[in-house]
């Protein structure tokens, strides 16, 4: 009925989030109406200022998908990662394109008193932190089957054939992350000197030969390097090829 409180949806993350998306929509409305009132027609020619309006529409469209899909899904606690990692980057996007129409609004009066409406205390949100940056990134490297990268994939072409470039990115971070344990292995003996390597010998053979590492070991992380290295190696050509190259080019 009129005058009923209706509670803000979520949990306790995402409740903040919807808070801080009402704000900006609030502050978009607000600044949509009095550009279209001060400038009216005027509003289109006013490129700069007009598609700051529509950076701003796009951002909070995403922070809306972004925490319907989490509130669809019940609310797991595995996609709180990225929810927050979404959420800042959009809404901080969206309070840059606010920031900065604020500066060049036409009426200069009229700005510096919506920016303290718009802005009371300041930007609440300049984007994810390197901190969550990382959290992400290292979601992102885990392995198949874990549910957050799984719904991040869902609906995604993952491709599985010999030789491109999508596949053999995952069974590399598949075979890094099978193996490292191994690389802790690897590395302590590396630490304590029971992996120097001869001439010519990599640091795994060294491992195997000193016994650090059992053969089958030393197999599994040779697998692992090849596969990291096939999807970071450039391509190399020899100098020949090169003079050739040039020769052709002049």
């Amino acid at each position: 009925g009129l005058g009923r409180f209706e509670p803000v949806p979520g949990d306790a993350l995402s409740q903040g989030y919807f808070r801080a998306l009402n704000r900006q929509a609030a502050a978009f409305a607000l600044l949509a109406d009095l550009s279209m009132m001060l400038l009216g027609g005027a509003l289109k020619r006013r490129e700069r200022l007009s598609a700051r309006l529509g950076d701003v529409l796009s951002y909070l469209y995403l922070s809306s998908a972004a925490l319907k899909r989490y509130h669809d899904l019940g609310s797991p606690e595995h996609m709180q990662p990225l929810l927050r990692w979404a959420m800042e980057e959009s809404l901080g996007q969206a309070e840059k394109a606010l920031d900065k129409l604020l500066d060049n609004f036409p009426n200069r009066f009229v700005g510096c008193a919506l920016r303290v409406l718009v802005f009371p205390f300041g930007r609440r949100h300049t984007g994810p932190s390197d901190e969550l940056d990382a959290e992400v990134a290292a979601l992102i490297g885990r392995s198949k089957g874990d549910p957050a990268l799984e719904e991040l994939l869902a609906g995604c072409f993952r491709p599985q054939a010999e030789g491109d470039p999508v596949a053999a990115l995952q069974r590399a971070c598949d075979l890094l992350d099978e193996a490292a344990p191994l690389h802790k292995v690897l590395h302590q003996a590396i630490k304590e000197g029971n992996a120097y390597p001869a001439p010519g010998q990599s640091a795994i053979d060294a491992a195997v030969a000193s016994g650090a590492l059992q053969a089958e070991e030393g197999y599994r992380l040779h697998a692992a390097e090849q596969a990291r290295r096939a999807v970071i190696d450039v391509d190399a050509f020899d100098k020949e090829m090169l003079r050739l190259t040039q020769g052709r080019i002049r």
